[in-house]
């Protein structure tokens, strides 16, 4: 998600630690953790859904597809059968 290196992060933390002090900074960290962790599980929920979504959308054009190929394959067979009954009758 973010590129933060080793150095970008020691240096956040060591302005925390100077803003806020050290009797409040693991409190904060905590809480920022809490603040990450639902945001990530809401980012994941939007992607699952997305993703049931376009499944569903997929499954739909698929089903219309499928509805629309027995008609073909009845012309294919009833044309078949033509085929083989003037080739029995001419053969």
């Amino acid at each position: 998600m973010f590129d933060i290196g080793f150095w970008e992060l020691s240096l956040i933390i060591i302005v925390a630690l100077v803003v806020v002090g050290p009797e409040r900074l693991p409190k904060l960290i905590r809480v920022t953790g809490l603040w990450l962790g639902r945001a990530n599980a809401s980012i994941q929920s939007i992607r699952s859904e997305i993703s049931r979504e376009l499944r569903a959308e997929e499954l739909q054009q698929a089903l219309k597809k499928s509805v629309e190929l027995p008609d073909l394959n009845e012309n294919i067979s009833v044309k078949e059968t033509k085929d083989n009954k003037e080739k029995d009758g001419n053969g």
